[in-house]
């Protein structure tokens, strides 16, 4: 599951992908967003016509293109890897669509007593994430073409099993992002990739409940906290 993410600056997590920025981005996704939630426009990374990796706007929350609404994206944000080359949402983006979604890091929500206490989740080596992703297209709307995209998730290793069942696919390394986005990939090559990150590989620490409102998103959010302490005052949210 991957219910929040972070890209603080989409130049640098493109240029750790060796990827292009489009042109035509948004001016607000080149800003630092640490609270990104479903729905949103993000930063995805795909294979363009000359086979170069470049990165597209999409917004998170997968709308078939067969749908005849585009109401059910906010429940499409994940799929689960072992499922999703049959599932009929998933099967075409699976065969043809595949997208990587650069990332900081994740939040998670388990439970702490009587509430949900969030954790962040990032790298060892503080280097960016690639979540393996799914994107399509819906040309049902009166704006034009949508282009929406969903993370894949794979069953939580030990360690991830502390906050969550379930962890987003990463890529952890070039050679397995090359092999996700290649159409050259044999299905069966697409399907070793689908699993947890070996252990080690993740820090997780839990993180001030301010995260929990999408109106805070700044780099607060990702400092030091101790479970049962107040939350200080938020920054820079957006209101």
């Amino acid at each position: 599951m991957c219910g929040r993410f972070v890209q603080k600056d989409l130049k640098d997590l493109a240029d750790a992908f060796d990827a292009r920025l489009r042109h035509d981005l948004p001016p607000r996704m080149l800003h630092p967003r640490f609270n990104i939630a479903p729905t949103a426009d993000i930063g995805v990374i795909g294979l363009d016509r000359s086979g170069g990796r470049s990165v597209t706007a999409m917004r998170w929350g997968l709308v078939p293109s067969w749908a005849n609404d585009a109401s059910g994206a906010a429940r499409m944000i994940n799929a689960r890897s072992e499922s999703a080359a049959d599932k009929p949402s998933f099967r075409e983006a699976w065969q043809k669509r595949r997208a990587v979604i650069p990332a900081d890091g994740f939040y998670e929500w388990p439970q702490a007593g009587d509430r949900k206490q969030p954790w962040y989740v990032s790298r060892t080596d503080e280097r960016p994430m690639g979540f393996a992703a799914l994107w399509d297209v819906w040309r049902g709307g009166d704006d034009g073409p949508l282009f929406t995209c969903c993370i894949l998730t794979a069953p939580a290793n030990d360690e991830m099993a502390r906050i969550h069942e379930r962890t987003p696919v990463m890529l952890m390394d070039d050679e397995a992002v090359d092999t996700w986005l290649s159409p050259q990939t044999p299905e069966i090559a697409q399907l070793g990739l689908m699993r947890a990150p070996a252990a080690g590989a993740l820090v997780l620490r839990p993180v001030t409940p301010l995260v929990n409102a999408v109106r805070n998103d700044n780099a607060d959010l990702l400092a030091p906290y101790q479970p049962g302490t107040a939350p200080a005052p938020a920054t820079g949210s957006l209101l």
